[in-house]
């Protein structure tokens, strides 16, 4: 219908009325267009978004976007207790380390702490009624964001006070997986079988579903971002097109996976495989197999590549992207046959065969590690062993840069322990 006949089911308009009325209208467009998206923007004040990779010793669970674990600071030699502090709530996520060496904990209670770099309680907010079930994130502008089991996003200031809190529509108790901090300022987090990318605001701006459930953690690829699932699938997502499937590690990788590099992903398949999949051609092969029992993982990603995983019967195997052993050592010995045989198979403890943290290293090749039965300490390049402590806490659940030469590790007890030379 042409806008000609239209007029005739009216009164004619004036043409310079009716052309005046056109450019009110345009020039009312930009001020409406944030009402439209239900964003609460205030445009008589300038709006800053900063961008970048996010800050910190630690701003992510697994060290960074890659989940490498590893660490551009030094860890501790020898390893040494700096200072202890008991959290009222335990702890089932590993800590955030910003750039001052700060540490930010959720607890299994809806409550968030930042202990200083001294150990001091700088705050403690609480977050609602429900609890994250995935470590939080640190953003590229130093939000805390997390996703919590109520299906909520929420975001603090590093102040402690709060920045948004937005309903996702998402199953909260599947929102197990840990989120994506995106270097334009925002976030991705996945829940059951739907991922959600969010804007620096906490504002949804894409969702996408899934085949299956997605496990372990989400992780910056080279052409968006990756997502493990349980049967051991995985894919790359890039809105505003659909999840795209690139191959499969053949298990579940229950804790994530890890990228080595622009091509290679690596995860702990199943618990007993250490499993590289080349992500262009999606062709996998095993670099590490099971006769050394149960692995511990993600891997961490040393100097070279060299991919090191701690086994539950205390040994430490690093492996290159070749295969090939680099490194091996024993963090812990077996009970003695005998009391005779005790001086020497005791000299770094019992065996643990529970799992443990996974290990980090860093820049120098030193390697953090706590045991399950809590003895924790860091490992020099040359194989060298510095025991901090036989039983540091009764449960470890992460261990964590947290500075140069300085190392936290979080025990489920509320128990947090800083390392330091």
């Amino acid at each position: 219908m042409s806008a000609a006949r239209a007029t005739d089911r009216g009164p004619r308009r004036p043409p310079r009325l009716w052309r005046a009325g056109l450019v009110a209208a345009a020039a009312l467009l930009p001020a409406a267009a944030p009402l439209a998206l239900a964003d609460a923007v205030d445009t008589s004040r300038p709006h800053t978004v900063v961008v970048g990779a996010p800050r910190g010793f630690a701003p992510s669970e697994r060290v960074d976007a890659r989940r490498t674990g590893r660490s551009a600071a030094r860890l501790p030699f020898p390893a040494r207790e700096s200072w202890r502090r008991q959290l009222r709530g335990g702890i089932d996520a590993a800590p955030l380390a910003d750039e001052r060496g700060d540490l930010i904990l959720t607890l299994t209670v809806p409550e968030v702490v930042k202990l200083g770099a001294d150990g001091r309680e700088r705050w403690r907010v609480r977050i609602g009624d429900s609890a994250p079930l995935a470590p939080a994130v640190l953003t590229s502008d130093g939000t805390v964001a997390m996703i919590t089991s109520a299906g909520l996003a929420v975001g603090l200031t590093p102040a402690g006070s709060v920045r948004f809190a937005v309903p996702l529509g998402l199953r909260g108790r599947d929102a197990d997986v840990t989120p994506l901090a995106l270097d334009d300022g925002g976030l991705v987090a996945a829940a059951g079988r739907s991922l959600v990318e969010l804007a620096a605001d906490g504002s949804v701006r894409a969702r996408a579903d899934i085949p299956e459930r997605a496990t372990g953690a989400l992780l910056a690829g080279p052409e968006g971002t990756l997502v493990t699932t349980e049967s051991g699938a995985v894919l790359t997502w890039r809105p505003p097109s659909a999840p795209r499937r690139l191959g499969s590690l053949g298990g579940l990788p229950r804790r994530g996976a890890a990228l080595a590099d622009a091509r290679t992903l690596l995860a702990v398949v199943d618990g007993r495989r250490l499993v590289a999949l080349d992500l262009p051609t999606g062709t996998t092969g095993v670099r590490l197999g099971s006769a050394l029992g149960a692995l511990d993982g993600p891997p961490a990603i040393g100097a070279g590549g060299v991919a090191v995983v701690l086994a539950a019967s205390g040994l430490l195997v690093g492996v290159d992207p070749s295969g090939n052993e680099a490194l091996r050592g024993v963090l812990d010995r077996p009970p003695p046959a005998s009391p005779a045989d005790a001086g020497a198979s005791g000299l770094l403890g019992p065996l643990d065969a529970k799992p443990s943290p996974p290990v980090v290293v860093d820049r120098a090749g030193r390697i953090g590690f706590a045991r399950a039965g809590g003895r924790a300490g860091v490992v020099e390049a040359d194989g060298n062993v510095s025991i901090a402590a036989e039983r540091l806490c009764s449960t470890p659940v992460a261990v964590v840069p947290a500075g140069e030469e300085r190392m936290a590790i979080a025990c489920r007890d509320g128990t947090v322990v800083m390392l330091a030379r």
